[in-house]
């Protein structure tokens, strides 16, 4: 499952992994700024999500297609996702562009807009998990999923260190409440670093000028997506064969 590491790369990843798990929080929030406060909405709403909602949307998917194999259900997940953050991206950048709106303006849509992605984000981390049978009624597991879903297999190392196991679906199936807070603080940190850079970018895309914009935002808003969807799918695992 894992390929061989010689022992250079793996002390490599022992300081990486040091480095963000001894992170200052603080320091890393005053740094990151809208990044930090992206983040935070978004474990916010994994915490207050009605998980029960997700577990239904998921079943009715099961229900209108039952000659469906997991595999194909999470391919309508990923669809539903894609068609829901492309639509929001373009929004941003088409009011960018309006004459006399400007800069302020742009930038207070595309505000609105990351917290639709966020909701689509969230939803779909979560859902993908169920797919997999974990249980999501945890708000500590919600907040995990999500975190790994951000940072991806980035992120096994940290996890492993910190839950002792190669498997991310055990880890979130069997870790107590208290492990998985822990968890879920130093990938925090991880996760701020690893996303920094590309949500910056895709604002800045979005606040380009003459209609550049809504085509940039709905390229960033798909990127970022199709990255979200190979981060679940790196440490969410292979889907069960059949139901």
């Amino acid at each position: 499952m894992f390929k061989s590491r010689s022992k250079s790369q793996d002390s490599s990843d022992a300081v990486v992994v040091t480095d963000y798990v001894h992170s200052d929080p603080e320091a890393l929030m005053q740094e990151s700024g809208l990044v930090a406060r992206w983040l935070v909405t978004g474990l916010d709403k994994a915490a207050k999500l009605q998980h029960k909602t997700i577990v239904k949307y998921v079943d009715r998917l099961k229900e209108k297609n039952p000659q469906a194999t997991p595999a194909e259900i999470q391919a309508k997940l990923d669809k539903h996702f894609l068609l829901t953050i492309t639509g929001t991206g373009a929004g941003a950048g088409v009011t960018a562009a309006i004459p006399a709106v400007g800069f302020v303006t742009g930038a207070a849509a595309v505000g609105v807009e990351s917290l639709a992605f966020l909701d689509a984000a969230t939803s779909y981390a979560v859902a993908s998990a169920y797919l997999r049978g974990v249980d999501i009624s945890n708000p500590e597991r919600r907040k995990s999923i999500v975190l790994l879903s951000v940072v991806g297999s980035e992120g096994t190392p940290l996890a492993t260190a910190t839950m002792g196991t190669d498997s991310t679906i055990a880890l979130l199936t069997r870790a107590s409440t208290p492990k998985l807070s822990d968890l879920n603080k130093k990938m925090f940190n991880f996760a701020m670093k690893r996303i920094s850079k590309s949500i910056r970018l895709a604002w800045l895309g979005k606040l380009m000028p003459l209609g550049i914009g809504a085509v940039l935002g709905s390229v960033a808003n798909r990127k970022i997506g199709n990255n979200l969807i190979d981060h679940v799918a790196e440490t969410l695992g292979p889907l069960p064969t059949s139901f």
